[in-house]
């Protein structure tokens, strides 16, 4: 799984079937692996003029998102590597996640939080939040979005674009946040590698 790319790797993801990972580098590129043999599918997905921040796969596996500095997004149809629509902006992106129906595409970036409808490329209503936004997940439901920037972590409805709780930290920036497979737990790790775990 090493060697490929021509610089460092930002970003991983496995697909939900768990047959393909996808890596994104600061060389502007994603590779798609064959979990099954460790080998490169196809050629690098080359679309983006900077580093690669982020990826994601859709629930159906079929549909590759991947977040850049250069403030797009792109879709990409995983079997045959050729973006799907147009790019998607909003700033320089630091993580995204599909809905668990994959109707949704949620994308933290470097002001705000923005909803897209993944059919129409379009965003879905206003962009949320007024801050650097560094990690974003759904719940298992699909109902509430967990979102964090500095030493906050904010839960959202999805159905109405509201906030509906904030949570304090402790001094350092959230890189990372997650739901409990049952959405009763969310779990956020910060830079100073503290775990913070809250009851959802």
């Amino acid at each position: 799984f090493f060697g490929e790319h021509t610089d460092s790797v930002t970003t991983v993801a496995f697909s939900p079937d768990g047959k393909t990972l996808a890596s994104g580098s600061v060389d502007n590129t994603i590779i798609l692996w064959d979990v099954a043999v460790g080998q490169p599918i196809g050629q690098p997905l080359s679309g983006h003029t900077d580093y690669v921040g982020s990826v994601a796969f859709s629930p159906d596996s079929k549909t590759l998102a991947s977040g850049s500095r250069d403030t797009t997004i792109i879709l990409w149809d995983v079997k045959t590597g050729i973006p799907i629509g147009q790019l998607l902006g909003g700033g320089i992106t630091t993580s995204i996640a599909f809905s668990p129906d994959g109707k949704i595409l949620a994308s933290a970036n470097s002001s705000n939080l923005i909803l897209w409808d993944v059919k129409s490329g379009l965003p879905i209503g206003q962009p949320l939040g007024r801050d650097y936004m560094t990690t974003v997940a759904f719940s298992p439901d699909g109902k509430t979005l967990i979102s964090a920037n500095s030493s906050t972590i904010n839960l959202w409805d999805v159905e109405y674009n509201q906030q509906v709780l904030t949570l304090e930290g402790q001094g350092s920036r959230f890189s990372h946040s997650a739901f409990s497979s049952d959405g009763n737990v969310l779990g956020s790790m910060n830079t100073a590698d503290l775990l913070h775990l809250w009851r959802a």
